[in-house]
């Protein structure tokens, strides 16, 4: 496509912005995995006990009445790690598929331009945000 107004330079430009940009969302993306496989570890690690399975999907407002508070406690740490197990399969797939049009992104610029480009659209974007945060 032909433009009038945007020069090659600004589509490498643009190219490196949208490089710095999906590079924070697949490193945003890792630091959501981190933190919850550590919570993951100071949740039980072992079977839920055979007396309360029956209970996994139920929400805990709707448990019996006369249950002890320890088999509440033990439902909602296992609902909360079949949560949370399933958020970091999640930030996996999604992760993916940022780091793949990261990917797609530095493949359209020159590789001997790549560095350079991205370094400086890093200082553009922190100037920028700089400066929304002052006013």
């Amino acid at each position: 496509m032909t433009y009038l107004t945007i020069t090659p330079q600004d589509t490498l430009d643009i190219l490196a912005t949208n490089v710095v940009s999906r590079e924070q969302e697949v490193h945003s993306y890792q630091i959501n995995i981190d933190n919850y496989q550590v919570l993951l570890m100071s949740l039980p690690q072992d079977e839920c006990p055979a007396h309360l399975t029956q209970y996994l999907g139920t929400p805990t407002s709707q448990l019996p009445g006369d249950m002890s508070f320890e088999d509440v406690r033990l439902i909602s740490d296992y609902q909360y790690r079949n949560l949370i197990s399933g958020l970091i399969r999640t930030e996996f797939i999604e992760q993916n598929k940022a780091q793949r049009i990261l990917n797609a992104l530095k493949s359209q610029i020159p590789v001997d331009q790549l560095e350079t480009l991205v370094a400086g659209a890093k200082v553009k974007m922190d100037q920028a945000n700089a400066n929304v945060t002052r006013t």
